[in-house]
C-alpha cells in the first residue's frame, strides 16, 4: 500500500466532513489536503494536469460529481495521475451506482459499515482496488452491475478484538480522539493513574508490545489479508520496536480500526 495517500473530503455534513478527516488524520497512511462542502471550489485544481489530490471521498447526494467526470472524459483517456473517486453515502443508491464508471471510480462505501476503517478502504483505493462494504455488494448483485476486478469488500462494524464495551469506550477515546491521559481521566471520571493502567490494559488485549518485537504468529492470529498484513509489517519496520506512546497509540489505532476484508470473486457471487 502506498504511503502519504493524498486525500481530499467533499461532504456538505459538517460533523460527517470533520470525522472523515479525523479518521484519515489519524492514519499513518492517508493525508487530507482539502475539506469542502461542495466540488465548485476544488474543480480548477482537479482540471490540471499538477493535481495533488490520489483520492477523492465524495458524499454520493453532492451534486456535480457526475459534470466533473463528463469534464475528465472529454479531456481524453483516463491519465495516471488523476484522483480516483471513491463514493460515500449513508443508504446504498442503485441510481449512484448505475452512474459509476470504473476507469474514474474506486468504489462506493457506505459510511456505517466501513465505521472506522475509513483509512483502510482509501489507501485500498489508492493501491488499485475497487472498494466497497457488504450492503454495495448486496446492492450490486440485485442491480446486476458489473463489479470491477479487482475488488475488496470490507466491513468495518465486525471488530477483531474481544474488548469489553467499556474498554472500548476507553479506546475509542484514547486511539480514535488521541486523549490525553488527564483528559481520558476526567472524562472517564477516574483517576489520571487509573487510566494508565486501563490503557495498558488494552495494549496488552491487542498483543502490540509482541507485534513490536517481531513475532510473526501475532499478525497470524489476525487472521487478516495479505495486504493488510503486509501493510502492518511495514508499520511494524517503521516504528523499529519503538516504545514511545505516540508510536503505541499510533499501532493501536491501526489495530483496532482493521476491517474484515474478502476479496470479491464474481464467479461465486453472481
Amino acid at each position: 500500500m502506498k504511503w502519504d495517500v493524498l486525500v481530499a473530503i467533499v461532504e456538505d455534513d459538517p460533523f460527517s466532513r470533520n470525522w472523515m478527516a479525523l479518521l484519515a488524520a489519524r492514519d499513518r497512511r492517508t493525508r487530507v489536503v482539502a475539506e469542502v462542502g461542495d466540488l465548485s471550489s476544488l474543480l480548477p485544481h482537479l482540471a490540471g494536469d499538477t493535481c495533488r489530490i490520489d483520492v477523492l471521498l465524495i458524499d454520493s447526494d453532492i451534486p456535480g460529481r457526475e459534470d466533473l467526470i463528463s469534464g475528465w472524459t472529454l479531456g481524453g483517456p483516463a491519465r495516471a495521475g488523476r484522483p480516483k473517486i471513491l463514493l460515500t453515502g449513508i443508504n446504498a443508491d442503485p441510481r449512484a451506482l448505475h452512474q459509476m464508471k470504473p476507469d474514474f471510480y474506486a468504489g462506493y462505501i457506505l459510511k456505517g459499515e466501513i465505521s472506522t476503517s475509513l483509512a483502510w478502504a482509501i489507501t485500498l483505493a489508492a493501491a488499485g482496488y475497487w472498494v466497497i462494504t457488504p450492503g454495495i455488494q448486496t446492492l450490486a448483485y440485485t442491480a446486476r452491475f458489473r463489479l470491477p476486478l479487482p475488488c475488496m469488500v470490507l466491513d468495518g462494524c465486525q471488530p477483531f478484538y474481544n474488548l469489553t464495551d467499556y474498554q472500548t469506550r476507553v479506546a475509542r477515546l484514547a486511539f480514535l480522539f488521541s486523549m490525553e491521559r488527564h483528559e481520558l481521566a476526567n472524562e472517564l471520571g477516574i483517576s489520571q493513574e487509573w487510566s494508565y493502567g486501563l490503557v495498558s490494559a488494552i495494549y496488552e488485549r491487542l498483543g502490540l508490545k509482541t507485534f513490536l518485537a517481531g513475532d510473526s504468529a501475532s499478525l497470524h492470529d489476525l487472521d487478516v489479508s495479505e495486504e493488510i498484513a503486509a501493510y502492518l509489517e511495514a508499520v511494524r519496520a517503521k516504528l523499529n520496536n519503538s516504545g514511545r506512546p505516540k508510536d503505541l497509540e499510533s499501532l493501536a489505532f491501526h489495530l483496532l480500526t482493521i476491517p474484515l476484508v474478502k476479496k470479491f470473486d464474481r464467479d461465486s457471487s453472481w
